[in-house]
């Protein structure tokens, strides 16, 4: 049974990818970074809806499967428990609203990078109280 199967379970995949999607945006060079690879892979249109201030454009799996890469894929859900598809699917999810959330003005800010640390450091925070319950 895998993730999201039963009540509350794609919820909860999001909640446990949310953290694991934010690494993956800083490790990878950040939100400008990250644009710039959905660019590169055909997703210009998609990308610049995040930013601007507009409705956020779907991301369909697919794209998450080109621009985060197999490999990439296939070590979150072996962390994760559940199937590559759960994971791109989850990453087509919350990749747009990671993107929205940091430009809210309608460009990326020069301290995306920061509040992306401050959001990564405030659910560490939420996760780690929340297991000590």
């Amino acid at each position: 049974m895998g993730a999201s199967s039963g009540v509350g379970g794609k919820g909860a995949l999001v909640a446990m990818l949310l953290p694991l999607a934010m690494q993956w945006v800083q490790r990878n060079g950040g939100v400008g970074a990250l644009l710039q690879r959905f660019q590169q892979k055909g997703y210009s249109q998609q990308a610049a809806s995040w930013v601007s201030t507009g409705p956020n454009e779907a991301l369909e799996p697919q794209a998450v499967d080109d621009v985060v890469g197999m490999d990439e894929l296939s070590r979150l859900s072996q962390q994760l428990g559940v199937s590559h598809e759960e994971v791109s699917n989850g990453m087509a999810q919350i990749l747009p609203e990671v993107v929205n959330h940091l430009t809210p003005q309608g460009h990326v800010p020069d301290d995306s990078d920061d509040a992306l640390g401050r959001g990564m450091a405030m659910l560490e925070q939420l996760l780690g109280s929340a297991q000590r319950r």
